[in-house]
């Protein structure tokens, strides 16, 4: 396996990873309630800390950033982690979303909504969703927004006519949310389930099945390459056919992951912390 390019201590527990991949920007999210932000080399760009931090993202070209927190605050952030501008959701967040330029920001609660805000904080509409939504993902070449529940329910909004394009109902957890440019495919891994694929217009198309349940997944900007690991130590890649690629074992269990624009580096992170960048070979 090769060795790491660069390795960042948080000194907290991760909690999630955005990549800017246009600009190989990183935003970690941590337990301990903090926003940081490294660039292409693992170096310290700047950390932001709330209070009750709940979701983070990153726009791909690393224009901008946005956070929610427990209590509903909503904050559009620039580069350097000053606040744009702030708003406040009646109930507590549980997602958010930036598509690929930082225009537009979508942002989940624990009362069954989804809200949709343009980069002047305008509010640009409300959405009804089955369940509280726990992932979120803008398809950056249609205007779609791939969502789900942690379990029970996942869908495609058309933002252009403010209706679900599709909705299905997976009686599994989900683990995590990846989509490809043209969003096919639109993947949900589901741990023992497999990796549930779709695609942004037409809904579920199959399954992917790797040798073991798989709680994280992520894609390349084109979606033909993708990685997904489970709870124990081994990362396996696979093709744009769901096709195993690789298998490869890691130093420690991975919680997080995101892959490049191109697929050749991978960043990811574990549990105690620490996050690593390392290049993969196809």
């Amino acid at each position: 396996m090769s060795s790491p390019n660069w390795s960042f201590t948080l000194g907290a527990a991760i909690r999630g990873l955005s990549l800017a991949r246009e600009t190989d920007l990183l935003l970690i999210r941590g337990e301990n309630h903090t926003i940081t932000l490294l660039n292409a080399r693992g170096a310290l760009q700047g950390q932001l800390r709330r209070d009750g931090l709940i979701a983070a993202d990153l726009a791909d070209d690393g224009s901008a950033l946005a956070a929610a927190s427990e209590d509903g605050r909503i904050w559009s952030l620039a580069p350097d982690l000053t606040v744009r501008w702030e708003a406040h959701l009646r109930t507590s967040a549980t997602a958010i979303a930036l598509d690929m330029f930082g225009q537009y920001l979508a942002v989940s609660d624990k009362k069954n909504k989804l809200h949709l805000f343009d980069r002047a904080n305008k509010l640009l509409g409300q959405f009804d969703c089955p369940r509280p939504l726990q992932f979120l993902k803008f398809i950056p070449t249609l205007p779609r927004l791939a969502a789900s529940a942690a379990f029970g329910w996942a869908g495609c909004l058309d933002l252009a006519s403010g209706h679900w394009a599709w909705s299905d109902r997976p009686v599994s957890n989900v683990g995590s949310l990846a989509v490809a440019a043209n969003g096919e495919p639109l993947l949900l891994a589901c741990f023992s389930d497999g990796i549930r694929r779709y695609d942004a217009a037409n809904g579920l198309h199959g399954a992917i099945k790797l040798p073991a349940p798989c709680g994280q997944v992520s894609l390349n900007f084109a979606g033909d390459r993708g990685v997904a690991a489970g709870a124990g130590k081994e990362l396996f890649g696979f093709n744009a056919n769901g096709d195993l690629s690789f298998s490869r074992e890691l130093d420690e269990s991975p919680v997080a992951l995101a892959l490049s624009a191109l697929g050749e580096r991978l960043v990811w992170a574990s549990a105690n912390g620490r996050v690593q960048s390392m290049s993969l070979s196809w």
